[in-house]
């Protein structure tokens, strides 16, 4: 069901430009439903940049995925923009941004956002689409896990912008999407094929060091998202020149190619070798669909619960009420 949230507003022009931000799309880098644009081009780079670094001695299973992932590649560009186009997202975008110093997206950082602030950031919702593709490669259904793997892709080149980490929404500046139209229109020359080394050297060899995998990507993301953040401030506001928008433009892109390549090798590492980052730990949260669909006459207005047993037999129901008529 669309995630909306009720705001109080306090003055007619506070009213005016929160409807305009509401109904404009917020992108970060961007992207086409059909899967181009921007964002498919950082994955698609994604790949090519790992195939190229691929060292001699890496395992033949996990060539062997990065052939299947290549197989469905165009589903790796279709989720790279779906989360822009999602009908059960946030109104706001609000989950497509993470402040890497206060670890917050802007519905908490605003002091405009009026609203419930919602706990989901850029930088959770790679480490959820990342276990999604994980669980679905893990059965075979590598259709599915590669487009959940380019879901998550696209809130790690959200976070890489430097408006999103930043927590600058179209809101707050007219900057917000005039520089990533900017960047769209240029995106060619600030294409990458290397990330300047081979799989064996430090860059790729660090990213496995860590098997917790959720430490790990809030970690590898944070590096990221802090070079974004500061670009913004230095080189990428309303303020500053073209040639400042070209130099943030072509090392925060750069910046989403190589990191990308980063988390589909962590990823195909871990499909190949059956890591679990779950095991052996508890379990913070729990991510589960539900559906309706089958149900007669039933509607987003009925009452719902969700409930689990655990091992030990005990049974825990929920009511479904989060703020904003959301799951």
């Amino acid at each position: 069901m669309k995630r909306k949230i009720c705001k109080a507003l306090i003055c007619a022009a506070l009213a005016t430009s929160l409807w305009a931000g509401a109904s404009t799309k917020v992108y970060a880098w961007d992207g086409k439903i059909d899967g181009t644009g921007t964002h498919a081009m950082i994955v698609t780079q994604g790949v090519s940049i790992l195939e190229n670094d691929l060292s001699r001695n890496e395992p033949e299973s996990v060539r062997k995925n990065l052939e299947i992932l290549k197989e469905n590649m165009h589903e790796l560009q279709l989720g790279s923009t779906y989360p822009d186009y999602d009908k059960n997202a946030y109104d706001l975008y609000q989950d497509h941004f993470w402040d890497p110093d206060t670890d917050n997206n802007f519905s908490k950082d605003n002091s405009w956002y009026l609203a419930y602030s919602i706990p989901d950031t850029g930088e959770s919702q790679i480490r959820k689409f990342s276990a999604l593709a994980r669980y679905e490669w893990q059965r075979g259904n590598y259709k599915q896990a590669t487009f959940y793997l380019g879901e998550a892709m696209h809130y790690f080149g959200d976070i890489d912008t430097p408006y999103h980490p930043a927590n600058v929404t179209a809101v707050d500046s007219a900057g917000h999407v005039k520089f990533e139209t900017f960047a769209e229109e240029r995106k060619e020359q600030y294409k990458i094929n290397t990330a300047g080394c081979k799989t064996n050297e430090d860059f790729y060899a660090d990213i496995l060091k860590n098997k917790d995998f959720n430490a790990w990507s809030k970690e590898y993301a944070r590096g990221f998202a802090k070079t974004g953040k500061s670009i913004y401030y230095s080189h990428a506001s309303m303020s500053h020149s073209w040639d400042d928008w070209d130099y943030s433009a072509k090392v925060t892109l750069a910046n989403s190619q190589k990191g990308t390549a980063g988390y589909i090798y962590r990823f195909l590492h871990d499909v190949s070798e059956g890591n679990d980052p779950s095991v052996g730990k508890n379990v913070k949260e729990l991510v589960a669909y539900i559906s309706t669909s089958g149900e007669k006459d039933a509607g987003t207005d009925d009452y719902m619960y969700f409930g689990i047993k655990t091992k030990d037999g005990k049974t825990q129901e929920w009511e479904m009420d989060n703020p904003g008529n959301d799951f």
